[in-house]
């Protein structure tokens, strides 16, 4: 039987599709804004940034190049003040994860509307999370005021992504899906939402990374970090985040590898305590010995993406302190962890053996 539930849809204005690039300009006057703050972090965002000058009816009031993953506390202070000296009203990012968030601690400080145009599968345009990092520690937090007001999705501009890019930002999608499964949040329209961005992502991304130019292929695969952006933001960062957000926060590993790594053994450890989830997770990735962990650990390995920390840079001898540092942030969790059982994950983690389930 349907369980009783809550589900708060996020105001937002999706356009998806071959060509989107090009109805940037059409929605940035649809805001009502004249002074816009653009900020771009690639090749293909560069070239559609610059034609923006061309436009009538509004102004690029600036255009900002330089951005950092996490967001570090002095890149953000010299951003808002850079948007402060251009009288922004509003800001357009065109790029990654990166370059998103630095558009929504602008957002959040200058109460101004963002047009995201996402060049990977972060899933950062579809979320009210917003993060700033210093001293060590990534600090998150929620506010509605970091929505993007519009998100084009323009599958074309994904078609230079190299593969050791494309596959970690599919695992970090991927890991948006699988706790929203269990976040804070979950309920039956989320699970619906979660599991068919997997689906999605686990049928296009061997295409993908087989074939970078495979359109229909991208296609997907972007579909379903579009609809696992839906699932977290409806939701909130949970037990495999939390412990991403250490790896990062502290220790400066790439958000996305340490998804693609750290996935599967979070997934093996939560696993016994979520039989339903896990049955519906191994259905949509079609494993059909019900090993969703396994399964997960298979995909990262077939498509050449990171599997052990030590591949990231991580030195074993951090391995305690990531713990720790994640055991005090992390929050409920379906199953019950201490410290040393955060530890024992990140151990597996760094060997990067393909982990068995457990049990709690």
């Amino acid at each position: 039987m349907t369980p009783d539930f809550v589900y708060e849809a996020l105001p937002q204005r999706v356009l998806f599709g071959a060509g989107r690039r090009h109805d940037v300009a059409a929605e940035i006057r649809r805001l009502g804004v004249r002074r816009v703050f653009v900020i771009s972090d690639s090749a293909n965002g560069n070239e559609l940034a610059d034609s923006l000058g061309d436009e009538v009816g509004f102004q690029v009031a600036a255009t900002w190049r330089e951005t950092a993953q996490h967001v570090p506390e002095d890149l953000a202070a010299r951003a808002r003040a850079a948007a402060t000296a251009a009288a922004a009203d509003a800001v357009v990012t065109i790029g990654g994860g990166s370059s998103t968030g630095l558009a929504k601690v602008i957002a959040l400080s200058h109460d101004v509307p963002i047009v995201a145009v996402p060049t990977t599968y972060a899933g950062s345009e579809q979320t009210a999370i917003y993060a700033i990092t210093g001293g060590r520690h990534k600090q998150t937090g929620k506010n509605a005021l970091v929505l993007p007001r519009t998100v084009l999705y323009d599958p074309e501009l994904t078609l230079g992504l190299p593969a050791r890019v494309t596959g970690p930002s599919a695992f970090n999608a991927m890991a948006h899906s699988v706790e929203a499964l269990y976040a804070p949040g979950a309920n039956p329209v989320v699970s619906a939402l979660a599991m068919a961005g997997v689906r999605a992502i686990h049928g296009s991304l061997p295409i993908v990374m087989a074939d970078p130019g495979d359109l229909a292929g991208r296609t997907d695969l972007l579909y379903g970090a579009y609809l696992s952006g839906m699932a977290l933001g409806a939701t909130a960062a949970a037990f495999h985040h939390k412990i991403c957000h250490v790896l990062g926060g502290t220790f400066n590993l790439v958000h996305a590898d340490a998804h693609s790594v750290v996935l599967p053994h979070a997934v093996a450890f939560n696993a016994s305590a979520l039989p339903d989830e896990m049955a519906m997770l191994a259905d949509a990735m079609r494993a059909t010995d019900g090993d969703a962990a396994g399964a997960l650990w298979d995909l990262a390995a077939a498509s050449n993406v990171p599997t052990s920390l030590a591949q990231l840079g991580l030195q074993r001898d951090d391995l305690a302190e990531a713990a720790n540092r994640a055991a005090s942030e992390i929050g409920p969790n379906p199953r019950p962890y201490t410290a040393a059982d955060i530890l024992a994950l990140l151990e597996r983690a760094f060997s990067g053996d393909r982990p068995s389930p457990q049990r709690a």
